[in-house]
């Protein structure tokens, strides 16, 4: 099995219920976006289960602390938060946790953090196109954030510009693990550990990282949609770093 890359949505915020862009404004996790964190948990997060601990080894994520907290990545008995922007670690102390745990350190990083949405913030879809219906636009075709960005916000070039270069950092995590052989496929050495990596964040921004991990454009991501606390798999065809792939399904290994 070759390094994977797994998307986790943050839980249920007042904002996601609502279906309002929220971008700049500050979120937290509501009660019940917290027990849906808890359950992927308990699901998925463990040794042996989808998400091994002891494999993975950077958890880039937004400001969405509470997320990381609740899933218990990145700890042992605190769980360290680096902020690239600002250079400073944090550090949080929680609950004791039975079980293998793993020490990657949280990188907070701004090139995952949610859409801008400019003038946009706060509003759901329906307030945008008539918003945009009482200006005048959208006569040719309907408005659509993957093409045509926000005003005041960022346009769907520049997300793709601090996607991908994300994905080159990850890649060279991923593929310092790496060989190349004679017929040209990029697999893990046979005495290496695979290396996954977790990165947890707003869904619109984790869909678009998944278009720009394929190599596609982003305006394919909108039909692309992640449940809160809901878990996606980018991973590699054949396990060759050469080829980017989308899992759909997964399958448990046998024991």
């Amino acid at each position: 099995m070759s390094s994977r890359v797994f998307l986790i949505r943050h839980g249920e915020t007042e904002g996601t219920e609502g279906r309002k862009h929220i971008s700049t404004t500050d979120n937290k996790v509501s009660k019940l976006g917290e027990k849906q964190v808890e359950e992927t948990r308990e699901r998925y997060v463990g040794e042996g289960k989808l998400i091994d601990p002891n494999r993975i080894s950077r958890i880039p994520r937004t400001r969405d602390r509470r997320t990381c907290e609740l899933l218990h990545l990145g700890m042992h008995h605190h769980q360290h938060f680096y902020d690239r922007t600002t250079k400073q670690t944090t550090t949080t102390a929680i609950p004791p946790v039975t079980g293998e745990v793993a020490e990657a350190t949280i990188q907070i990083t701004p090139s995952l953090v949610e859409w801008d949405y400019g003038e946009y913030e706060g509003l759901t879809s329906g307030d945008i196109h008539e918003k945009r219906r009482q200006a005048g636009l959208d006569k040719e075709r309907p408005w659509s954030i993957w093409e045509d960005g926000c005003p005041g916000g960022e346009t769907p070039q520049q997300v793709t510009d601090r996607l991908d270069e994300l994905i080159c950092e990850m890649r060279e995590v991923i593929q310092s693990t790496a060989t190349t052989w004679p017929s040209g496929q990029v697999v893990t050495r046979a005495t290496e550990e695979p290396r996954d990596i977790v990165c947890v964040g707003p869904g619109q921004s984790l869909a678009a990282l998944a278009m720009r991990w394929t190599g596609q454009p982003l305006k394919y991501g909108k039909r692309l949609l992640i449940e809160t606390a809901g878990v996606a798999i980018l991973g590699f065809e054949d396990d060759d770093f050469n080829q980017p792939a989308i899992i759909l399904g997964w399958r448990p290994s046998a024991r």
